[in-house]
């Protein structure tokens, strides 16, 4: 089994975009990227800008090859390019329960539905492809129970070579219900946001958002005793690594020597261009910081709303390709389909001071 984390907030964006190949099947679970319309007061700056651009290009590419796709949950970061997903391609979603699910789901759903029979509501079932197999939870918690965000749905895709868990953004996991399903699944690597330590010195208006250093020490501790009771590795990413004192923070997490980033995962440095938003004088700000990347690339390519590269028969689903990959690391995809992958690390630069 073959795990690529696409985009990652350790690279640069908002995202959890992940491709799982394994069995002869590729599986691409949250299709989204997005950016901090605000941070520090600051707007994005034009190198958060392009990375966004690099990654988006990066997920569509990897959308126009997938077999299936997954869904954990209806924010712009993990589901805003949705919409490239080929007719031909299995999609399994999170159950919109919320307000905002559901005015999410209200535009999405019908354009997926169009023409796209294998669209399905996964929480708290089972699906097989091929030699793969999906488990997905029940709505769990983002963040602590209660929280304003809602729910998200994990997922463990199993084929005979392990079991990988997708977790999302259960934020810890903060909720005991998300640290038992995973215990279950007995992952051999799972991936899950860390707690939205960035967040500690702000009182939220319903006390379930409001994050506490208590929290924080729970969340560890679950952490702690997923990874001893199954053996897995940990990526750990997203919420976390919007804290440049992430590591301090979690030092006895990251002492087990079983837990990386995103980033770190890949073999690549670590740009928090979120987290050092506020660094440097003289760098370039966006005057425009549109919300959506996908909404924007295909205004901007109307005429044509698949990314250069992407040929006739990649739209069509019939190209066929593996992509190839070797074990977490990016590697160039054959000549059929080269141009669907642009690296959103080629340019990074290793980082002084991260933790």
């Amino acid at each position: 089994m073959q795990v690529l984390p696409l985009a990652a907030d350790s690279l640069g964006v908002r995202s959890m975009a992940t491709l799982v190949q394994a069995g002869g099947q590729r599986v691409l679970i949250d299709p989204g990227v997005a950016l901090a319309e605000s941070r520090y007061g600051l707007a994005p700056s034009q190198e958060e800008l392009k990375a966004r651009e690099a990654a988006a290009t990066t997920i569509v590419g990897a959308l126009c090859q997938a077999d299936a796709v997954v869904v954990t949950h209806y924010h712009d970061d993990h589901a805003n390019l949705l919409r490239y997903v080929l007719c031909s391609t299995r999609v399994y979603l999170k159950t919109p329960v919320t307000p905002g699910e559901r005015r999410y789901a209200q535009e999405a759903l019908p354009r997926l539905q169009h023409g796209h029979p294998t669209i399905a509501l996964a929480d708290g079932s089972s699906a097989g492809l091929g030699k793969l197999s999906f488990d997905f939870s029940p709505p769990l918690p983002h963040g602590k129970p209660g929280a304003g965000a809602g729910s998200v749905m994990a997922v463990a895709v199993r084929s005979p070579e392990g079991c990988y868990v997708h977790a999302g953004d259960v934020q810890g996991p903060l909720s005991p219900s998300a640290m038992e399903w995973i215990l279950r699944q007995r992952p051999d690597l799972l991936y899950l946001s860390g707690a939205p330590t960035y967040r500690l010195y702000y009182q939220a208006a319903a006390e379930g958002d409001t994050l506490t250093v208590q929290d924080v020490r729970q969340a560890k501790t679950n952490l702690l005793t997923i990874m001893k009771y199954t053996g897995c590795e940990v990526i750990l990413d997203h919420y976390l690594t919007r804290d440049l004192n992430f590591r301090r923070l979690y030092q006895e997490v990251f002492a087990t020597r079983r837990v990386r980033t995103a980033a770190a995962f890949l073999g690549q440095p670590e740009r928090l261009l979120e987290a050092r938003r506020r660094d440097g004088e003289s760098r370039e700000v966006a005057t425009l910081v549109p919300r959506n990347p996908g909404r924007t690339y295909a205004a901007a390519h109307e005429a044509d709303p698949f990314p250069p590269g992407i040929g006739r028969r990649e739209r069509q689903g019939t190209a066929g390709r593996p992509i190839s990959m070797a074990a977490a690391t990016p590697v160039a995809p054959t000549a059929g389909a080269r141009d669907l992958f642009v690296s959103n690390v080629s340019e990074a630069v290793e980082l002084e001071g991260a933790s």
